[in-house]
């Protein structure tokens, strides 16, 4: 596959990264402060741990599918402006 992700696919994946990038400094962030490990850090819908381990693997994907320049990037605009009718 040598074709780049369309641009709403490219900005949606983006979308996720930021997403992904904020819960993975949000864990640990909070296994920092409390001296805690991620596997004993309490689950929510879905073990923390488990959640942590996506995220860290998306982050990780998305970057190799830069480094092998198959998304789309550059300023693209935020998820509200796309949404904006007007």
């Amino acid at each position: 596959m040598s074709d780049k992700f369309r641009i709403w696919d490219s900005l949606a994946l983006a979308d996720a990264l930021k997403l992904s990038i904020q819960i993975k400094s949000t864990i640990e962030q909070t296994c920092i402060k409390n001296n805690l490990q991620v596997h004993t850090l309490p689950g929510s819908l879905v073990p923390t741990e488990h959640l942590y381990n996506l995220v860290s693997a998306y982050e990780a994907a998305y970057n190799r599918l830069l480094e092998l320049d198959l998304v789309k990037t550059g300023n693209l605009k935020s998820f509200k402006q796309r949404n904006n009718i007007h």
